[in-house]
């Protein structure tokens, strides 16, 4: 069992603070708050690779050399917060923190395939989105969605970051559902 994974995911699930900070802030101060948290995060990213301020196991190998996964994370929720509306942020929020901690809880703890992860990661997100009352068509095809972004981990040579790809899909696919049915 991988346990350097539980700090890695808890600092994943810290993400889902968004939803009630959002229902406390309003929209366009969390749009300034998640700024300033992205903002604060780039400087971080920048501290770290000239004084190692990060403890080496909470990274990935490509996060030591690279950018960390959070830096990815925040650009999505300015993203959509910047974006789209409310439900809409929270359903990518759910799929990209919640849903995603999930699967790599599965895939690096229990050391369950893929394809396991990627079921955890889609009863996670759907019981998430069922406790807020935002369980509609929209919001379980754009579950399905960010399951499938998660899936995706290159497009020719271009890597495709997760923590960045699942909230942004997630969130656009229920935006556009919603205003379409």
């Amino acid at each position: 069992m991988d346990y350097g994974e539980i700090p890695r995911k808890s600092i994943h699930f810290l993400g889902l603070s968004y939803i009630p900070a959002y229902e406390i802030l309003g929209r366009e101060n969390m749009i300034i708050a998640v700024g300033a948290i992205v903002t604060f995060a780039v400087l971080m990213e920048i501290f770290r690779h000239r004084y190692r301020i990060i403890p080496e196991p909470l990274l990935r190998s490509y996060e030591r050399r690279g950018i960390g996964a959070y830096i990815y994370f925040g650009m999505a929720t300015f993203v959509i917060t910047v974006l789209l509306q409310k439900e809409s942020c929270f359903v990518g929020i759910i799929v990209g923190s919640l849903g995603d901690g999930i699967s790599g809880i599965l895939k690096h703890l229990f050391k369950l395939n893929r394809n396991l992860a990627s079921l955890g990661m889609f009863a996670s997100s759907i019981l998430a989105i069922y406790l807020l009352n935002l369980l509609s068509i929209p919001s379980f095809l754009a579950v399905v969605a960010g399951v499938f972004a998660e899936r995706v981990e290159r497009i020719g040579r271009l890597y495709i970051n997760d923590n960045l790809s699942v909230p942004i899909v997630s969130a656009f696919v229920y935006q556009a559902l919603e205003t379409v049915l």
